[in-house]
This record gives structure tokens, sequence and C-alpha cells, in this order.
């Protein structure tokens, strides 16, 4: 039953807002309200002055008891509650009592509707609150001076009509009591009600000042909590997303690559068993030399297709140098550089890039431009770019004459060279021909960092440079909480700022207790002479003791180690118990809140060690040991079991320490566990962005294996039986007695069979990858049944793929509609 409601609970979060401050508010409304009950029963009985009637203790517990509502709401409805205790309050100041013991929870409502209420209504319940306070002060003026209106009492039973507030105004003594000071010099009643009237209004208004400003700082850290907490939210959200996109993403660079290696090689392959065929049936060296091209290019496109589906292996991917390897000779390609060539400052993944554009575009001119083109490659290098042209004077648009349908080659180079921050056009050239273009960013160059030793000077600049950045508070990002106040911005700073802040409070705390650390040192000779400390030494100690202060949290477990370092050492070696080791407790709640999630534990350990090594250092205080040290060595002639007493006598005033040392962890897990601190949210950001990124890596890395373990059957197979058939070309090649021509060209007949088959293949895998992948921007609104969609296995969409072949090519045959799509692919 208990985890049905928990999760029906978890299921609604208005609810679960009403649970955490609806329920817990009435109940300390109820402790706050009820518990004035036996306070009001013990208080005297007598009357208690009000500006119209004198009220006795049932009066003030009737209007005590109605602020239960207001402090029960103060939350879950933080204005309706301020404006019905300004209802109560000025209610009681007019016909009951003119104090009463609900007065004292003002600072909690005006805190509450501050902090939980519309920020945008804030000055009206600022200006209330300090008009309230200047009307209480009157009352409680009036009501302290001269009385109430209506008086009432055995001694006093008669209506004040002549002797009240207009009369008694101008009378030399005030006809009540004295009032809040007595002062006989005072001329009047008047000037003595107006004295009253402003020493109230002032205790008051310091007072509503006071929650004012700690009301506006706390708006300002909730609502970066809010941000952060947003943050965090979205970032879990997100994750399947990511992971998914990653996958997608995965799908879309194995086939841009799956086509930059494989789909080119196939095309190689085939274009050299077709030349083969015919040259190789009147030169047996141009068949060797052919049978040897083919089984290269099919090894490495077997490498390569390893190195694709692998975990770790773009570090001897093709690049920039590489690119003289394009040329085969059955091509004519000239090159042409101009500017210094940089390639030290291509990423890697742009070196990549420019060796598979090359690559792709000399592919499409050997293929498309036709018999006896020219390709020829421009590259001009300036100070921040590399721009290539790959051109070539074949048929251009006029290839597309042919009916051949677009394939993803051009897809690939913009995606490659998009995703570096350059740019690329593909088109046909305006005299013919046709041109790819691109443009990529080079990396910033590398300053040199070998200095002379004249220039030690900057170089220590630097290091210390280095340093300071290492130790500054790391970059919080708050988002925009929209105060303008000068309250919320300036907890804004030392949010931000926080170990400036830490460093600036660790001063002043230095400051107040160097003097006590200077009484605290204070020892006694033998003669029982007072011996004062060193002020300098007495600052020094000091210092060190509440330095780690400065950095507990941007170092938390650090300085608390110093910290209990620190303290051990001090209890062992001086002679008494400094006032400023309380603050070894506050190291241990920034450990706790601010350090790894397992710091706790290493840290109680050290919080027992020096709780139980104080309460020693008291016990053996009270034995007469001016130092601890003095005990725990055998140099006084004590028996071991006495000492050991001592030591076990120890475990009763460190428990008390130990008590308040765990309370402060508890405390900390506790803001932890709720997320209401600001550094703490900053961590969990990038421990969730940490996984996310993990994630997607893992996303890849699973999307890529499923992939390759399809792929071994399917690729790789292909690639081993080309290599296998040219072996036993090249052996029958060097066979004696040599081949007749038609054993060559039937040679070369089944390997080009097997390239086209394979690339057929290889091009509907392909289609189900991109159309499945990254790219499906491009059918937004035409082809829903793309949009993306986890995949399905990749048998299953090679089986739809083919049907769907199979189909057009029926549909093709029948209709004979076989029209060239080029330029639409272009664009």
């Amino acid at each position: 039953m208990v985890a049905h409601v928990r999760a029906w609970f978890a299921r609604k979060p208005s609810h679960t807002l009403l649970w955490d401050t609806l329920l817990w508010d009435t109940l300390l409304a109820a402790v706050l309200t009820f518990g004035l009950i036996p306070l009001i029963s013990s208080t005297s009985s007598s009357s208690t002055p009000g500006l119209l009637f004198v009220s006795n203790n049932y009066s003030l517990l009737f209007w005590s008891l109605p602020t239960f509502v207001p402090l029960m709401l103060r939350r879950y409805q933080p204005e309706i509650a301020a404006w019905l205790f300004v209802a109560l309050t000025a209610a009681h100041l007019v016909f009951g009592p003119s104090m009463t013991y609900g007065d004292f929870y003002t600072l909690i409502i005006l805190y509450s509707v501050l902090v939980y209420g519309n920020p945008k209504h804030s000055l009206r319940f600022i200006i209330t609150a300090f008009a309230m306070g200047l009307a209480a002060a009157a009352v409680w003026a009036v009501s302290m001076n001269v009385g109430p209106l209506f008086k009432s009492g055995s001694s006093n039973a008669w209506t004040a009509w002549i002797s009240w507030l207009p009369t008694a105004a101008t009378m030399p003594i005030c006809p009540a009591s004295p009032g809040l000071i007595s002062e006989p010099s005072v001329s009047n009643c008047g000037i003595k009600m107006l004295r009253d009237t402003g020493v109230l209004a002032l205790c008051m208004e310091i007072s509503v000042l006071s929650i004012i400003i700690m009301a506006l700082w706390q708006r300002a850290r909730k609502a970066t909590l809010t941000a952060m907490r947003e943050r965090n939210a979205s970032i879990v959200a997100r994750e399947a997303e990511e992971t998914h996109i990653a996958a997608l993403a995965e799908r879309a660079r194995i086939a841009r690559d799956m086509h930059d290696v494989v789909a080119h090689t196939l095309s190689t392959i085939i274009v050299q068993s077709d030349g083969g065929r015919y040259a190789g049936t009147h030169d047996l060296a141009v068949a060797k030399h052919t049978m040897s091209t083919i089984r290269h290019e099919a090894e490495r496109a077997q490498h390569d297709m390893q190195r694709l589906f692998g975990v770790f292996g773009t570090d001897d991917d093709a690049g920039y140098a590489d690119i003289d390897s394009l040329f085969d000779g059955h091509l004519v390609v000239s090159r042409r550089v101009t500017g210094k060539s940089r390639p030290d400052r291509l990423t890697s993944d742009a070196d990549a890039a420019v060796f598979r554009l090359v690559q792709e575009a000399l592919t499409n001119t050997r293929k498309h431009a036709g018999e006896g083109a020219k390709a020829t490659i421009d590259e001009v290098w300036s100070d921040d770019g590399l721009a290539i042209t790959v051109s070539d004077n074949g048929q251009g648009a006029a290839s597309a004459a042919d009916g051949h349908a677009p394939g993803y080659g051009l897809m690939g180079m913009h995606e490659r060279i998009e995703s570096l921050g350059g740019s690329i056009h593909a088109g046909p050239g305006p005299n013919g021909g046709f041109i790819v273009a691109a443009t990529i960013p080079l990396s910033p160059e590398i300053a040199q960092t070998d200095a002379e030793p004249s220039d030690a000077l900057p170089v220590t600049i630097t290091r210390l440079r280095k340093l300071l950045d290492s130790i500054r508070s790391k970059p919080l990002n708050q988002g925009d909480i929209g105060e303008s106040n000068w309250v919320a911005r300036f907890a804004q700073w030392t949010e931000r700022h926080y170990l400036l802040a830490d460093i600036l409070i660790t001063v002043a705390l230095i400051a107040m207790f160097s003097s006590a650390t200077r009484n605290e040192l204070q020892m006694m000779t033998v003669s029982n002479d007072p011996v004062q400390p060193n002020t300098v030494l007495t600052m020094a100690l000091t210092i060190i003791m509440l330095a780690p202060l400065a950095f507990r949290r941007r170092f938390p477990e650090g300085s608390a180690l110093v910290m209990a370092i620190l303290s051990a050492v001090q209890l062992l070696f001086l002679p008494s118990i400094l006032t400023v080791n309380m603050f070894a407790l506050v190291s241990v709640h920034a450990a706790a809140l601010y350090g790894r999630e397992q710091a706790w534990k290493w840290v109680s350990v050290a919080l027992v060690a020096d709780s139980w090594l104080a309460g020693i250092k008291a016990m053996s205080g009270w034995n007469g040991y001016d130092m601890l040290i003095q005990m725990l060595l055998p140099l006084n002639g004590e028996s071991a079991m006495s000492r050991w007493l001592l030591v076990l006598s120890g475990l009763i005033p460190g428990g008390v320490v130990m008590l308040f040392g765990f309370a402060c962890i508890a405390m900390a897990r506790w803001s932890r566990s709720r997320g209401s601190n600001a550094l703490v949210l900053m961590q969990r950001e990038e421990a969730l962005k940490a996984e996310q990124e993990r994630q997607k890596v893992l996303a890849a890395n699973l999307e890529r294996n499923r992939i390759g373990t399809a792929m071994q059957a399917e690729v790789l197979n292909t690639l081993e039986s080309v290599i296998t058939q040219a072996d036993d070309g090249l052996a029958m090649l060097n066979s004696e007695p040599v081949p007749d021509s038609e054993q060559i060209i039937a040679a070369f007949t089944v390997i080009g069979e097997r390239g086209r088959a394979a690339l057929a293949h290889m091009r509907q895998l392909l289609t189900v990858l991109r159309e499945t992948g990254f790219s499906d921007e491009m059918h937004e609104g035409a082809q829903p049944d793309m949009q993306l969609r986890p995949a399905a296995p990749l048998s299953s969409q090679m089986r739809q793929a083919e049907s769907t072949s199979q189909t057009d090519s029926s549909t093709n045959m029948n209709s004979g509609n076989n029209q060239g799509v080029h330029g639409a692919a272009l664009e």
C-alpha cells in the first residue's frame, strides 16, 4: 500500500510539492502555535495593555492561536498567508492586546513571502512590512505610556475619556506605566511617546531590513538552483535522444566511409578488369600489372573495412600526404599548389576529409567524365584556410544522359567538409566538365615553446597563470534569474566567485579570533608567573589553523585533510585546545558536501581520531599535563595502565565532539541528496554530461559492431573472393605454358562480374544506411516513412531494399522511364 501511494506521488509533481511543503509546514506551525499555550499559561495573570481594551491571558491565547493558519500556508500559498497575517496583526493591534507572542512570527512570514512568492509583488510586501512596523511601534508606545481607551479591573474600573491620547500627550507625566524608557527630564508625555515610538520602530525596522536582505539573498540562490536543476533534468531527458542520434550519426559515418573506401575500390576493380580484358590479351605484362593492381586495391579496401569497423582505428587513416597514391596512371592528373603548404595545421578529421574529397572527385571523373578526360587539382594555401579545387574537362552535366542513378558520394563530401566548418560546391563547370571546390579552415598556428634562458621571465609568468587558473573558482553557469536588486546581484557574485568569498570570510575569522588564540596560549611557568605569547607567533598560528577554510569549497577533501592534520598536531604539542579548532567541523561538512561521493567515509575516520584526541587532551589537562605528548610518551615514570585509562577516559568528551561532527556529515549528505547546493548541482551537471558522452560513444560502438557483424559476410567476403581470384589469375599468368587470350579474358571477366555484383549490393546497403541515418532532413515532408527512427535489423532492411529494387526495375522496364537525375543530386 505504501509503495502504491509513493508511486502515485511520484507521478504527480504538484502533489509531491503539496506533500513536501504543506505537510511539513503544518507540523511546524502546530509546534510553534500550540507550543505557546503553556508559555501563555505560565505568564503573569495581570492585564495586558492594548489600544482600545485591556486584555488578559485568555485574550493573548485567542489572538495567538490563529497564526497557525498563515504559518501552515507560508510556502504553499505565501501571499495569501502574508495578507492573512497582516490582517490578524492589524486586528489585534486595534482590538486586542498591543503585543502577542505570535508577533515574533512576523519575520518568518515576511521571509517566506519574499522567497516563495511572486518576485513581482515583493515591493508591496516590503512596504507593508515597514508600515506595519511603524504602526506596531506607535501602538506599543501608546499602550505602554497612556494605556488603552477602555480600562477595566478592580482598581481602575473607569472610562479614560479625559486622560486618554489627546489630553495625555500634553501631561507632564504619562498616566500609565513608565513606558519603554524612564526619563524624568522629558517635558511631557507626548515627547515621551514619540521617543519610545522611535526606539521601537528602529529596532523593528532593523529586524525587517535584515530579513528582507536574507530573503532576497536566498531567493537569488533558489533561482540559481532551479536553473541548474532544470539543466540537469534536460540532460537526463535528452540522454535517450542523444544516444539515438549518436547511433544514427555512426550509421551515416559508416555509409560515408564505405562509399569512400569500398565503392571507390570496387569501381577501380571494375575499371581495371574491363581494361585487362582487352589490353591484357595483347600484352602479358599489362595483364600481370593490372591483376596485381586489382589485388592491391582489394587488400587495401579489406584493411580499410577492418579499420572502419574497429573500435579504435582511425590513426592510420589516409590523409593529405597520401593524395599522390590516387594517381594510378589510368587518368591524367595535374596538381598545382599555390602558397606555403601547411598540412600540419590540418586536424586529423580535416586531413582525412581532404583525401576523401580528392578520392571521390577523381573516382567520379573516371566513371562519368568519358574517354580521354583529364583532371586538375588546384590547392591555394592561406593563413587561415585551404581552398582545394578538383576539376576535369569531361562531359559535365551531359554525363547524366545515360540515366545512371546518383550515389551518396557528393552528400558525403558535403557532410565531411561542413562538419569542419568549411564550405563546398560541386557541379558542372561553365565551360564543360565538372568542378568540386571546397574551403577548409586551418587550426590555429601553435606558438613556439622552445624558450631561451633569456625568456625565463615569460615562462615563469605563464606557469604562474596556469597555477592561478587551476586554483580559481570553477565557472558556474547560474542562468538568468531576472533579478535587478543589489542583494541578488551580490548573491550571484559570491556564488560565482566562491573561492574569493571564502578567502574574505577566512580573513575576517583570523582577525576575530587572533586575540582569543593569544589568550588561550597563555602558559604558566613553575613559579606560576604568566607568560604572554608572542603576537606574531599567535597571528601565524591562527592563520595556519584557519587557512584551509579558504579552500574548503575549491579543494574540499584536501582542505579537510590539512585541517585534520593541523588539528592533530595542535592537540599533541600545544598546551591548550584552541577555539579555532571548532572550525574543523566546517571542513568536515564541506568535504562531505563538495567532495567525492564516498569522501564521507575517510572524513568520518579522521573525525573519530581527532575527536578522541581532543577528549584525551581535555582529560590529560585535568590530570596536570600541559601537553598531550607528555602523557603519551613514557617519560614521566607513570605506568602504562594509568596512561591507557586516561586514553579511554577521553571517549566521553570526545564522543560529544563526534556527535557534532557526524551531525555535520549528516547535514551535508542531506543537502547533497536534495541537490540544494549550486556547486553540488554543477558537479552533477558535469557528471551527467560525461555520462551522456560515454553513452553516445557506447551507442556508436554498439551500432558499429552491429553493422560490422552483418558486413563481415557481405563486404569482406566479397573482397576476400576478389583477392583469391586475383591470386589465381596471377598464378595463371605466371604459369607455363603462357595462357591464351580466352583464359585471360575469362579471368578478368569473373573479377569484373564479381565486382559489379558487389557494387550493386553495396549501393543497396548504402541506401539503407543513409535513409535511416543522419541525413534524413533531406526527406522531410517528402518521405515520412524515412524519418529518424530506431533502425531495424540490417538483414530485414536489406531484404526490403532488394524487393524494392526488383519492383522498381520491373516498373522501369514497363514504362521505359529512365531519366537521369544527376542535376537534382547536385542540388
